[in-house]
């Protein structure tokens, strides 16, 4: 994109595009329909999904299509019968026009109208710790602009590794209680009795001899974040809907009520209302929870912020290896993400192992060959260059680097794997909750979910 191009971008006030409406025109469920205004919208057989087929030919979720001012983008989700736009099989297409969209025994039909959507932006390339200049984050900066001032709750709905906590934190920071704590609870880490210990203490009892305040009461005066939020079984539910409404806890136990006064930030891998239509997330908790609704973006929706991500997170470590080359982050920039901003941080520390092999080291930790038709040759010339460069160092400092490497993949694997809760990661690998924290600060390892 031209300079030019882009400052006249940033200094839009507000993104107009093509409201489109997706719609079955063929098979069992002929008549469904939704309309595309900016958000994305998952189509197939599972009921989570926002275009739900019962067509038993259409994977539990066949394909993605999202919308902006950048125009509709359908994604093929490793199907198993594939996707095909006006019969042409297709893993990722651009749509502006009306096509025929055909999954299975089912065709669909996409047609943009006339009706256009505005996106207010925000003219900030980041709030808070959150960075991203492209069309979507500015539209999420502008609505968490007018969230963050505010007391009422606030939902955040996106995959792991999008940075809902760094979200959260950054809302915490802008608003009025940014001088209180700010405190993480994980409710997705913990099995029923601990989560309601967690979120409202208990008292002295025979099994508990000792008192200890929960998340409610530590947050006094603050922020408490509730990840995972979805995960909350029906009668829990119920004691936080409570909570909320009272802005007063019980603790389990003996008994005894405290008054709080906190701000519930909740964040969830699932689309909450789809749970609420499945009859497995409490619908008045909802609406108590989303007064702001907010959708934080996967990485592959703005690939254009990957080149201010990778200059954010080479600031945090000056002392590190030089910045990557425009040639990588060319690379960086075409990679799908599945694992988002988690997983470029990741790549970036296993980068930062070895700073000298260029694009080589970069097409191995995103696991993609630089030569397709010669994969043998590729990785033995990459196994080659870190051979050189281990031998050109003395025994002990190529061991030492060698172990950190492996320490620093071993564990990022795992906590990759665990969805970045640390004592997930911790059983996988057989090792100690204490020791695993104790690599992590050693190897400089954030395990925030960024």
């Amino acid at each position: 994109m031209a300079l030019d191009q882009l400052t006249e971008v940033l200094q839009a006030e507000v993104a107009r595009f093509p409201r489109a409406r997706l719609s079955v025109t063929k098979g069992p469920d002929k008549g469904l329909e939704v309309v595309l205004e900016g958000q994305s919208v998952v189509v197939g057989s599972d009921e989570s999904c926002q275009l739900r087929l019962t067509d038993t030919s259409v994977s539990r979720r066949h394909f993605e299509l999202s919308g902006g001012p950048g125009g509709y983008r359908l994604r093929d989700l490793r199907s198993t019968n594939g996707v095909r736009v006006e019969g042409v099989q297709v893993m990722d297409a651009k749509l502006s026009d009306k096509v025929r969209i055909s999954v299975g025994r089912t065709e669909l039909r996409f047609e943009p109208e006339r009706t256009e959507v505005q996106w207010p932006l925000s003219p900030h390339e980041r709030f808070g710790e959150v960075q991203g200049r492209s069309l979507i984050m500015r539209r999420l900066f502008a609505l968490l602009e007018r969230a963050a001032p505010t007391d009422s709750p606030v939902i955040l709905e996106g995959g792991p590794g999008t940075g809902k906590e760094v979200v959260a934190r950054s809302i915490h920071e802008k608003s009025a209680r940014r001088e209180g704590p700010f405190i993480v609870v994980d409710l997705g880490a913990s099995s029923e009795p601990l989560m309601e210990s967690d979120l409202f203490g208990h008292d002295v009892s025979s099994a508990r001899p000792v008192s200890r305040p929960g998340a409610f009461e530590e947050a006094e005066g603050g922020t408490l974040f509730l990840d995972e939020v979805a995960e909350l079984s029906n009668g829990l539910q119920g004691k936080l809907l409570r909570a909320l409404e009272t802005r007063e806890i019980k603790r389990p136990g003996v008994g005894g009520t405290a008054k709080v006064d906190v701000r519930v930030v909740a964040a969830t891998q699932k689309d909450l209302e789809a749970e609420v239509k499945a009859g497995r997330f409490r619908e008045d908790l909802y609406f108590k929870l989303s007064v702001f609704r907010v959708r934080v973006p996967p990485l592959r929706e703005r690939p254009e912020d990957v080149p201010q991500l990778v200059r954010h997170f080479e600031s945090k470590n000056p002392g590190g290896a030089a910045p990557l080359s425009d040639e990588m982050l060319d690379m960086l920039s075409r990679h799908d993400w599945p694992g988002n901003v988690r997983e470029l941080r990741n790549v970036l520390e296993r980068l930062a192992a070895f700073p000298d092999l260029g694009a080589g080291a970069i097409a191995r930790a995103l696991g993609k060959n630089l030569d397709p038709t010669n994969d043998e040759s590729s990785g033995a010339k990459l196994r080659a260059e870190v051979s050189n460069q281990l031998l050109s160092l003395p025994y002990h400092e190529a061991k030492d680097r060698v172990l950190e490497s492996f320490e620093k993949t071993y564990l990022l694997e795992h906590l990759k794997a665990a969805n970045g809760v640390v004592t997930r990661a911790a059983q996988r690998a057989g090792l100690p909750r204490q020791s695993v924290h104790r690599m992590l600060r050693r190897l400089g390892i954030n395990t925030s979910d960024e």
